[in-house]
């Protein structure tokens, strides 16, 4: 999905937990260490190619300075202006799960 927009987030591994997955992917992709994250939703979702099982977390608090992996461009983007961004349309549900958690 090149030149998407797209939330931290990866591979569950092998015996790892999807928390802890996300704590990693976090630290790995952004620079950024959390020690919690709360669950948003798990949902699965069908690509043409491929069906996908999501685990969203949402973090309230980390550490670090943002260093993406491979220099990939970042940015903070409020909530209610996340809609406006090209994402995955997996993301679409996060997005909405947001909006509810977030009001």
């Amino acid at each position: 999905m090149a030149f998407a927009w797209e939330f931290p987030g990866g591979k569950v591994e092998e015996g790892e937990e999807p928390k802890a997955a996300a704590l990693r992917e976090l630290r790995e992709e952004t620079g950024l260490a959390a020690t919690d994250a709360e669950a948003l939703l798990v949902f699965v979702h069908d690509y043409p190619d491929r069906r996908l099982r999501l685990h969203a977390f949402l973090v309230t608090a980390a550490d670090g300075d943002v260093a993406t992996d491979r220099g990939r461009p970042w940015s903070w983007v409020a909530p209610a202006a996340l809609d406006a961004l090209a994402m995955p349309e997996a993301n679409r549900a996060i997005l909405r799960a947001l909006k509810w958690r977030l009001g």
